[in-house]
């Protein structure tokens, strides 16, 4: 009799175990619903990706696959445009959406490109109808599968894929120095005047970058030192001292550092190397305080 207890135990214990795993993947894809998903292909072969869905509003996270695992500029925002936590395993990206009734996730990526000669080509594995903009004046040349629709109307080819691995292939023309395409058709080139105002932007951030460097840096000591070969061991000590607190420090804090050294001694050290114009003296509150130049 207890041995066919076990038993029964046993298969109900492995019936129970048989449906909660069977029943794990079906659970997971009734958590979301994707409702769309665009890519945007630029001219230089940056993939912008939009992904919009609908979230069981109990569900405290979902799995969404991405299209590539190398990402940048990585959003996701709510219905409300306020961030949702998330995290990147791999090639999924995992969104902490308990309470959110629909979310939309955005990034960046440059691994679904790539460039042969002038011949650029996308190569794109979604699980989802996915629409793709491809670059203005683009012309396509290779189609892996025939979409569901190709929408041509203006400058730029739209593309309605059905899930699958896509490959495109299409070339983009040239931009000349006017600006032009090569089949006639205005380019993105950048005017000169704002090109001289980023020019000289950049410049001068260089030019305060180096400024604020040698600043933090402070006074050369060495050369200080060696332009000044008179000076006596004491003048060299209290020097490296200044230069240790960052170039400057109060007489207290001299004196405290060399008490062995009277006073006056100090007094006629400081005003000694005041007068080589090595340092300089400031009068903070009542204290004197020394800087090196």
């Amino acid at each position: 009799m207890k041995t066919y207890d076990m038993k029964a135990i046993h298969a109900v214990l492995a019936l129970l175990i048989f449906i909660v795993f069977a029943s794990k993947p079906v659970a997971a894809q009734s958590l979301f619903e994707v409702e769309s998903v665009d890519l945007t292909v630029y001219r230089d072969g940056l993939s912008h990706i939009t992904k919009e869905l609908t979230i069981d509003e109990l569900a405290p996270e979902v799995t969404l696959p991405l299209l590539s695992s190398s990402l940048e500029n990585v959003i996701v925002l709510d219905e409300n445009q306020l961030p949702v936590d998330y995290e990147i395993n791999g090639e999924d990206l995992i969104i902490f959406t308990l309470g959110e009734e629909s979310v939309s996730v955005e990034y960046d990526t440059i691994a679904l490109t790539s460039k042969e000669a002038e011949v650029w080509t996308l190569v794109a594995d979604s699980p989802y109808t996915l629409t793709v903009f491809l670059p203005q004046n683009s012309t396509i040349i290779y189609l892996n599968m025939m979409p569901t629709a190709i929408d041509t109307t203006g400058t730029g080819i739209k593309l309605s894929l059905y899930p699958g691995q896509w490959e495109i292939s299409y070339v983009v023309p040239l931009v000349s120095e006017d600006g032009i395409d090569g089949d006639g058709a205005p380019g993105s080139a950048i005017p000169l005047e704002y090109l001289i105002i980023v020019i000289l932007a950049v410049a001068t951030v260089v030019f305060s970058a180096i400024l604020i460097v040698r600043w933090r840096r402070g006074p050369n000591l060495k050369k200080t030192l060696k332009a000044h070969p008179q000076l006596k061991k004491e003048d060299r000590e209290v020097m490296e001292f200044l230069a240790e607190k960052g170039g400057k420090a109060f007489e207290a804090e001299i004196r405290e550092r060399f008490p062995d050294m009277p006073r006056t001694s100090l007094w006629r050290l400081v005003r000694r190397l005041e007068r080589l114009e090595i340092v300089e003296v400031k009068k903070i509150g009542l204290e004197n305080q020394v800087q090196l130049k």
